[in-house]
């Protein structure tokens, strides 16, 4: 009963992406969203786990009301509608200054649905921004890779750390999305066969923090992971943020400095979480004390700011 409930679920799941990319009709595709929704809840939802249940009521009354404000937008709105638009689906999907819910969220769900929400959850809300791009859009793409990274910096939860990735990844694929219209789907492709395996690694060894990755005997298959994350060569991290290069380049070079700077910063974030993990700089269960700590920050902030200066100078004399 329960496996044909779930192949009901799931079924329902994939109809929902359908009714949206073949409706013209904004009901349908406001229903196409909140079927989605309804039915990522019932595939995720875990009876015996409270913090699953909690995350799942957090995104019901999350959704719930970006899909109200889109309903009404929809049959009153009139004035500013890409620019609401664009904010609503952000929103939908954890974008730029609406991030608050979704590292939340993450943290209360399965490896498995988290794949899910940090893919599969972003095709819909996409597609409409792909109907509906706003300079607005740039706003949510500075503020994406900006929390993205700070929310990176130091964390030592790894769902969290996957999350503000997710966040960070987020910007890249609004900035290609405003430079091609099909990109962001290759983009999609490529991010999520670039998280699967990593996602799959750590549900299938159980990992929750990253002292569980120091704990193993073998840390390569974790460090490749996060060299493919931070985009070094020959790994798919590496190709993914080529290609996202290189069309952004033949449509802006600004946004392309932007993704240059920030795509720096955070392959010092990856770095700094390999280097803590190959070394083992985590004491009885936690990190270094707090001053020490501090005193870490001050420093990455030092590295990175000169990091992104040398490289904004040589930008200028190229």
């Amino acid at each position: 009963m329960l496996y044909s409930n779930f192949i009901l679920f799931v079924f329902m799941y994939l109809m929902s992406f359908h009714l949206v990319m073949s409706s013209d009709d904004w009901f349908l595709v406001w229903l196409g969203l909140e079927i989605n929704m309804m039915m990522f809840i019932m595939i995720v939802y875990e009876r015996y786990s409270v913090l699953n249940i909690e995350s799942c009521m957090k995104y019901f009354f999350i959704q719930s009301m970006g899909s109200a404000i889109l309903l009404s937008l929809f049959y009153f709105g009139k004035m500013y509608f890409k620019e609401v638009v664009c904010l609503v689906m952000s929103y939908k999907v954890g974008a730029g200054p609406f991030f608050f819910w979704f590292p939340s969220i993450c943290g209360g769900i399965s490896w498995l649905s988290c794949f899910i929400l940090m893919c599969f959850q972003k095709i819909i809300p996409f597609i409409l921004l792909s109907m509906f791009v706003s300079g607005l859009m740039f706003f949510v793409i500075m503020l994406s890779l900006a929390f993205g990274i700070m929310g990176s910096f130091n964390q030592n939860d790894l769902k969290q750390l996957i999350a503000f990735s997710s966040v960070y990844h987020l910007g890249w694929m609004m900035l290609s999305l405003m430079s091609s219209d099909e990109f962001w789907v290759i983009y999609l492709i490529m991010y999520s066969l670039l998280i699967f395996p990593m996602i799959l690694f750590f549900k299938s060894k159980m990992m929750i923090s990253l002292m569980d990755v120091v704990s193993m005997k073998y840390k390569k298959w974790f460090v490749m992971m996060m060299l493919s994350m931070a985009g070094m060569p020959p790994l798919l991290g590496f190709f993914l943020k080529w290609f996202a290069f290189i069309t952004i380049f033949l449509k802006s070079y600004f946004f392309w400095l932007i993704l240059m700077m920030s795509s720096v910063v955070m392959f010092y974030v990856y770095y700094r979480v390999i280097y803590d993990v190959l070394m083992g700089f985590f004491m009885n269960g936690v990190w270094t004390n707090w001053m020490e700590k501090s005193n870490e920050v001050w420093w990455d902030l030092v590295t990175i700011f000169g990091m992104v200066m040398g490289g904004s100078v040589i930008m200028l004399f190229c």
